[in-house]
């Protein structure tokens, strides 16, 4: 009786490959963290979901990634600098709302492309101090990315980036048009 209740729990434990379709009829492939549950938010209108990623037991925290696509579909993807300048400009919206003075904005290199991302303390935290937020490029997707946090769970922002970085774009050719 023991092994068998052994197996699942070792099972559980390995990370799970992860297929999201996506409303433009691609998909973006992640490798979830052990431990980790998901939950989709697609808009009816057919625009980017939210992938909602949370721990199954433990203390909390919250990766949301939006996938976006070109629209219209033969619309280059953004370019680094691009990206860049919509991170800076996001952490800018938040200055008075953070402990740093100075938001640096961090370049993040994935499988499908780069990215930036910046580091905050929220000054009064309700349920999270933490945010780890950005933008990744991979292949045709812009991934936008939050990481919310608390003390104590630097493993978990770890795996997030490990996630983000190997996600992959699964472009199926058939866009909606």
């Amino acid at each position: 009786m023991a092994l068998a209740a052994a197996v699942p729990t070792g099972q559980a434990q390995e990370s799970q490959v992860r297929q999201y379709e996506l409303p433009n009829l691609d998909g973006l492939e992640l490798v979830v963290p052990p431990g980790w549950q998901d939950t989709v938010d697609q808009p009816p209108d057919g625009g980017s979901p939210t992938i909602q990623l949370h721990p199954a037991a433990g203390a909390p925290f919250e990766v949301l990634i939006t996938p976006v696509w070109a629209q219209p579909p033969d619309r280059p993807a953004p370019d680094a600098e691009t990206l860049r300048e919509i991170v800076r400009g996001a952490a800018e919206r938040l200055r008075g709302q953070v402990v740093e003075e100075d938001i640096e904005i961090r370049r993040l290199q994935g499988l499908g492309g780069v990215g930036f991302y910046f580091v905050a303390t929220d000054r009064a935290p309700e349920e999270f101090k933490y945010m780890n937020q950005g933008e990744l490029q991979v292949g045709d997707l812009t991934l936008m990315f939050t990481i919310l946090t608390n003390d104590g769970q630097d493993a978990v922002v770890e795996q997030a980036f490990a996630m983000l970085v190997s996600a992959r774009h699964r472009s199926t050719g058939m866009d909606q048009r």
